[in-house]
C-alpha cells in the first residue's frame, strides 16, 4: 500500500532544539471530480475501457495491484507462491475483509456485509468466465486449467481453481503464463458476492457491491455517480486509524475540458485534467499541485484489416503512417507533452525497443505509396472519433496533414459507448483509440491489442491477423527467460510496424490538477484512472 506523505510542523525551542509534529489527516468532506464520459459499465466483468475503471477501483479489490509506481504489491492477498514451473499460484487471503453491508442509501445488501473466504473467489472466478456471462476479459486467464472446457460448456466449473480452505486460494494453469499474477491486478479481477450478482441478475451493472473503501449511492447516466464511505473497511492507516478518510466521492460526467477547467477554477472540482489550452496556465497557477508524469500508454488511430480500403493494401495502411508529422502535431496541438511513437511498445516498459524503426514524416514517400495502393488522385476516407475536444483538435490536425498528400478525411464524432462497440463490432474502417496499461507486461499491448484470436471486444480492434506474429506473442508468453522474451516481442512489434494496422501517433503523459487542500494525493503511473482515494483526505 501506499505510504502517508506526512505535513511536518517544526517549532525551534530556545534555539537549539527542533521539535516536529506530524499533522493528523482530517476526516470527512466530499470529493469532487469530473469524468470526460459516462462510463459504458460498472460491472467489473464487463468493463474494458479507463472511465468505467476509475469508478470500478473504488468499489471492488483486486487479489493484487499496482502500486503508483506500477510494481505489484499485495491487496487482498497477503501473500503468494509460485511453484517451480510457475504452473501453480497460492494465496493466502487478508483475514477480516467483508462485502459492502448497504449501498444506495443505507439498504442492505443481499450479502449481509459478511466476511471474504476463498470460496468467494472460486466463485467470481467461474461467474466471470462463464460463458453466459460473456465477459470481454475473461480470456486474460484462459490458462486456467479447463478454461476452455467451462467456455465450451463441457464442464460446469474451472478445473484450476479451489480454496484450499477459507483463506488459502490456489490456482492451477494448463501452460506457464508469465505474466498471470499481474494479470490478477486488473480491474476484472475482483471479488464479488454472489448473493448480489445473483439478486440483480442483468440490473447488476446498476447495482455493484464489492470489498472497497467506496460503496455505490447512485448514478445518474450522463450526468453524476456518487459513492459513500465504506464504513466498515478493512483498511487501516500506519498508525491503526480507520480508512477511508473522506465521507464521498462524487463524479460527475464533463465532456468538455474547458467546462473542467472552469469548474475547478472555483473549485467545483477538486482534481481535473488540463487540456492543452490551460496547460501553461494551470503549471503556472498550480506549480505545487500539478502532477506530471510519463504513462504506459499509446495513442494511435487504427485502420480495419477487413474493411476497404485497408484490406490487403500495406502500401495504403505505410501511407497514411508517413503522412503524419508527428513531432509536428505534438508541437503545435499537444503542447511537446506526448512522446512521438514508432510502435506501440510505450517507454518504460519491458521490451521497449528505443532503436525501433518507425515512420518518419515523409510527404513525398506518402504520395508514392498512396500511388503504389491504387490511389494516383488520393482517396476519401472518414475518420470516427469519440467525442472529446481534445479528440477533435487532433482528428483536425490529422485531416490537415491528410489532405496535403491528397487524402480527403470526414471527422464523425460519437459518445464513447457507442463508438466503443461499432469499433469493437469491426463496423468502422479508420478510427481512433488509445490503449493504457491493464498489466505492466508488454503482453497486454502486443497480444491483446493484435493477436488474431482477439480479434473484436476482446482488444484487437484493427482485426489484424498474422500467423507469424501470433506465433511470436504466444511464444512470448509461456517464456519464463526475460531475455527471450524481450527478443521475441521486439521482433513481433517490428513485425506490426512494418505491415501497419495502425498509425502510431504518441505515447501518453498523463496529468492530473489537484486543488491545494488535497492531500496525500499521488497520481499512479497508470495515470489518474487507476487512483485509489483511500488515503487521500481534505485539509479544508
Amino acid at each position: 500500500m501506499r505510504k502517508f506523505t506526512f505535513f511536518v510542523v517544526c517549532i525551534m525551542v530556545l534555539s537549539l532544539t527542533v521539535v516536529c509534529f506530524a499533522e493528523t489527516p482530517k476526516y470527512g468532506g466530499v470529493w469532487k471530480d469530473a469524468l470526460q464520459q459516462n462510463p459504458p459499465y460498472l460491472d467489473p466483468a464487463m468493463a474494458t475501457d479507463t472511465t468505467s475503471a476509475e469508478i470500478d477501483y473504488q468499489i471492488f479489490e483486486t487479489l493484487v495491484e499496482n502500486d503508483t509506481e506500477g510494481d505489484l504489491v499485495p491487496l487482498l492477498a497477503e501473500s503468494w507462491e509460485v511453484n517451480g514451473d510457475a504452473t501453480e499460484v497460492v494465496f493466502h487471503l487478508r483475514k477480516g475483509v467483508k462485502f459492502h453491508a448497504a449501498t444506495e442509501g443505507g439498504v442492505p445488501t443481499a450479502n449481509g456485509g459478511r466476511e471474504v473466504t476463498a470460496h468467494d473467489w472460486v466463485w467470481t472466478f467461474n461467474y466471470i468466465c462463464d460463458p453466459a456471462t460473456n465477459s470481454p476479459r475473461a480470456y486474460f486467464v484462459e490458462f486456467i486449467k479447463g478454461y476452455q472446457e467451462y467456455m465450451d460448456g463441457k464442464v460446469d466449473s474451472l478445473a484450476g481453481v479451489s480454496a484450499l480452505d477459507d483463506y488459502t486460494l490456489k490456482f492451477e494453469l494448463s501452460q506457464k503464463f508469465a505474466p498471470f499474477v499481474s494479470v490478477l491486478a486488473y480491474n476484472t479481477f475482483v471479488v464479488l458476492p454472489r448473493e448480489d450478482v445473483e439478486k440483480w441478475d442483468e440490473n447488476w451493472n446498476f447495482h455493484p457491491v464489492g470489498t472497497g473503501p467506496f460503496t455505490f449511492e447512485y448514478w445518474n447516466q450522463d450526468d453524476k455517480i456518487y459513492l459513500s464511505k465504506n464504513e466498515n473497511y478493512w483498511g487501516k492507516d500506519d498508525n491503526g486509524n480507520p480508512l477511508p478518510y473522506m465521507d464521498a466521492l462524487e463524479f460527475r460526467i464533463i465532456e468538455d475540458y474547458s467546462v473542467m477547467w472552469e469548474e475547478f477554477k472555483v473549485e467545483n472540482l477538486y482534481q481535473t485534467y488540463v487540456d492543452d489550452p490551460y496547460y501553461l496556465e494551470a503549471k503556472e497557477t498550480y506549480a505545487d499541485s500539478f502532477f506530471e508524469r510519463p504513462q504506459l500508454g499509446t495513442f494511435y488511430f487504427g485502420m480495419n484489416m477487413e474493411l476497404p480500403p485497408f484490406k490487403d493494401n500495406k502500401p495504403l495502411r505505410q501511407a497514411m503512417n508517413y503522412a503524419i508529422n508527428r513531432e509536428l502535431l505534438n508541437e503545435l496541438v499537444l503542447n511537446n507533452r506526448q512522446t512521438p511513437a514508432s510502435g506501440i511498445l510505450p517507454p518504460g516498459m519491458f521490451g521497449y525497443n528505443p532503436d525501433l524503426k518507425g515512420y518518419n514524416y515523409d510527404p513525398a514517400k506518402a504520395r508514392e505509396l498512396l500511388k503504389e495502393a491504387g490511389y494516383p488522385n488520393g482517396l476519401e476516407i472518414t475518420l470516427q472519433y469519440n467525442t472529446s475536444t481534445f479528440n477533435a483538435r487532433i482528428a483536425e490536425a490529422l485531416q490537415a496533414q491528410y489532405a496535403q498528400i491528397g487524402i480527403k478525411v470526414n471527422l464523425e464524432n460519437l459518445e464513447w459507448g457507442t463508438h466503443l462497440d461499432t469499433t469493437a463490432n469491426g463496423e468502422v474502417p479508420f478510427f481512433r483509440m488509445a490503449w493504457v496499461c491493464d498489466y505492466n507486461d508488454p503482453d497486454n499491448f502486443l497480444y491483446v491489442l493484435l493477436h488474431s484470436e482477439n480479434k473484436g471486444a476482446k482488444g484487437n480492434y484493427t482485426r489484424y491477423h498474422n500467423p507469424i506474429f501470433d506465433m511470436l506473442t504466444a511464444r512470448a508468453r509461456r517464456e519464463s527467460d526475460p531475455n527471450i522474451r524481450k527478443e521475441l516481442y521486439q521482433e513481433a512489434e517490428a513485425i506490426i510496424v512494418d505491415e501497419a494496422p495502425m498509425v502510431f501517433i504518441y505515447h501518453h503523459t498523463t496529468d492530473s490538477l489537484i486543488q491545494p487542500y488535497v492531500q496525500n494525493y499521488v497520481l499512479p503511473s497508470f495515470g489518474q484512472y487507476s487512483n485509489k482515494f483511500t488515503k487521500v483526505w481534505l485539509d479544508i
